[in-house]
């Protein structure tokens, strides 16, 4: 029934509590656990159209410290996923991740159907329908958006806020 099964991971200690539901249900299914993690593009790397030669040289250093930033946040999302991969093979698990950078819900649900998911499990950051409203949510977004069942997680303990 579920022969791969995506795991959205952005670096907290929330979303890492959909682990260990994504590997039950692998261990049940004998199905691959895939850890994901998406990288939103450093926000440096838009800037003005430069109009003098300082501007220029101003707007070269911007973009090349903007990529650099990127590759750094690659690299250490990469050491995060491996981590979590080796724990869950010890599971008897099979487990592989990816990193990819781009905006979250949108790479999410490109994943979903280039790597032929099958179930995807996240966690909800357990906000209000208000602050969901105004700031959005990546879950609502798949929930709404995913041709293949979604499993999300509540915290345990959600404050009121």
């Amino acid at each position: 029934m579920f022969e791969r099964i995506l795991v959205p991971l952005d670096g907290s200690r929330l979303s890492a509590q959909a682990v260990p539901y994504a590997v039950e249900v692998g261990k049940r299914f004998d199905a691959e656990v895939i850890l994901v993690r998406v990288i939103s593009p450093s926000g440096l790397a838009i800037v003005p159209q430069a109009t003098s030669m300082e501007s220029a040289v101003a707007t070269d250093i911007i973009a090349q410290e903007a990529r650099v930033k990127d590759v750094d946040n690659v690299a250490n999302a990469k050491r995060y996923l491996v981590n979590w991969v080796q724990s869950i093979k010890s599971q008897d698990v099979k487990a592989s991740y990816q990193v990819t950078v781009g905006v979250p819900a949108k790479s999410i649900m490109e994943l979903v159907d280039s790597q032929r998911i099958s179930l995807i499990v996240m966690m909800s950051h357990g906000r209000g329908w208000f602050k969901r409203a105004l700031m959005g949510s990546v879950a609502d977004a798949i929930l709404r958006g995913s041709n293949v069942p979604v499993l999300v997680v509540r915290p345990k303990e959600i404050e009121n806020k």
